[in-house]
């Protein structure tokens, strides 16, 4: 896709989600992410599955993470320097050692400096600390089947080479 394309795709106000998925990763880079994920969007709350509180900390999201063996974590977080003022962030691990990042925002969210370079530059960087397969750009819930890259709704998906 074209640029102007993939800008149309991420702020395209349709009433859904756009959904950013890293799959999988390894549990040891999962605190990298957060430090830099969570200096961001450092205001807002995290629940695990339960519903229980977690501390807004890497420290405290990563140990949660690896001292329980399948879980998930969820929340919204807001951020005042960001290219998106909010974000639902969602970590799913299950028993394998590995984890799942999804990162959703709505469009209207978005800041109104927001270019589709500056969305890949922070993008590109949360994989590099990730070091996942994949990565999926997609509008909300349209590809759910396994994440494949050629169904509805994605419009951007990458694979480390």
């Amino acid at each position: 896709m074209h640029e102007s394309e993939i800008y149309e795709c991420l702020t395209d106000s349709d009433g859904s989600t756009r959904d950013i998925t890293f799959t999988p990763s390894s549990m040891h880079n999962l605190k990298a992410f957060l430090c830099l994920f969570l200096v961001a969007f450092d205001e807002g709350e995290l629940y695990d599955q339960d519903g229980e509180a977690i501390n807004l900390t890497p420290e405290c999201v990563d140990s949660y993470v690896k001292t329980h063996p399948e879980g998930c974590i969820h929340g919204q977080l807001q951020s005042s320097n960001s290219f998106v003022s909010q974000v639902h962030l969602f970590i799913d691990w299950p028993e394998d050692e590995k984890v799942c990042i999804e990162i959703s925002y709505f469009p209207s969210d978005l800041k109104n400096n927001f270019t589709v370079l500056a969305f890949f530059e922070i993008l590109n960087k949360w994989w590099a600390l990730l070091e996942s397969d994949e990565v999926f750009v997609r509008y909300e819930n349209a590809s759910w089947e396994f994440y494949n890259p050629k169904d509805l709704g994605v419009f951007y998906h990458s694979t480390r080479a």
